[in-house]
């Protein structure tokens, strides 16, 4: 008996080290093309003038590829079909961060767009607009997240992560955060941000999925950190350029 129970003890811990070596995690989806908030033409590109409303209210609005998802996300927190969708949820951004931005000078305040104000198919800028015209948002600050996962050498995205399988098997993170600010009313192109953050880890560090999510929120809450940053650094060179004197 003390022989059977040793080897049922063994196969226990055998299947329990196969059931964890083939959890896996899922990545998150892929970013939004800041191409579909461009003009269409170099003449359309010309064509949009600022209205420098200063004092400005901004809508910030996260934008993400058409079929987004990722691992804690619900889909009642991403809308929208067609070039991209809107995520409604607030994430990884930070009160602090957006009350930071609404005390810089010349801002108004700070606000989002919720699904209720937008239509159900998103093909551009537009769509966009209308809905933070229709929150008196002068100016619209569109970003997005591409986040992936590299095996050790940083060469091709990793699409699914086996979690506790490998003790030398070093996992990379990096997240790139793009923004623009837009005039609402006219579509013109006031400045664009980028900023990258990148981490690593051994995959054993992550014993389930959600250890394996919180780097990725880690990652993208300091990516974002970074371009509020940048965004703060550079707003009094695009206030002593666009705003009004009086």
């Amino acid at each position: 008996m003390p022989l059977l129970h040793a080897l049922l003890r063994a196969l226990s811990a055998v299947c329990l080290t196969v059931l964890v070596g083939c959890a896996s995690y899922i990545p998150p989806g892929a970013k939004a093309d800041l191409q579909a908030f461009a003009p269409a033409s170099i003449q359309e590109g010309f064509a949009a003038k600022p209205t420098s409303p200063f004092p400005a209210s901004i809508a910030f609005v996260r934008v993400q590829g058409p079929t987004y998802s990722n691992y804690r996300l619900p889909q009642t927190g991403i809308y929208g079909t067609g070039r991209y969708s809107v995520v409604t949820t607030r994430e990884v951004e930070d009160a602090a961060q957006l009350e930071r931005v609404g005390k810089l000078a010349q801002i108004a305040g700070i606000t989002g767009i919720n699904r209720m104000l937008l239509p159900a198919k998103l093909e551009g800028d537009r769509e966009i607009r209308e809905a933070a015209a229709r929150l008196q948002a002068d100016l619209v600050f569109l970003y997005t997240f591409d986040t992936a996962f590299f095996e050790s050498d940083l060469s091709k995205p990793l699409t699914a992560i086996t979690l506790g399988f490998s003790p030398t098997t070093k996992v990379s993170v990096a997240t790139t955060v793009s923004g623009l600010l837009l005039d609402t009313r006219t579509g013109y192109v006031y400045s664009t941000y980028e900023t990258t953050k990148k981490d690593s880890t051994l995959a054993t560090a992550w014993g389930s999925r959600e250890a394996a999510d919180e780097t990725r929120l880690k990652n993208e809450r300091a990516a974002f950190t970074q371009m509020v940053d940048e965004f703060a650094n550079t707003w009094p060179k695009l206030l002593e350029r666009y705003a009004k004197k009086s």
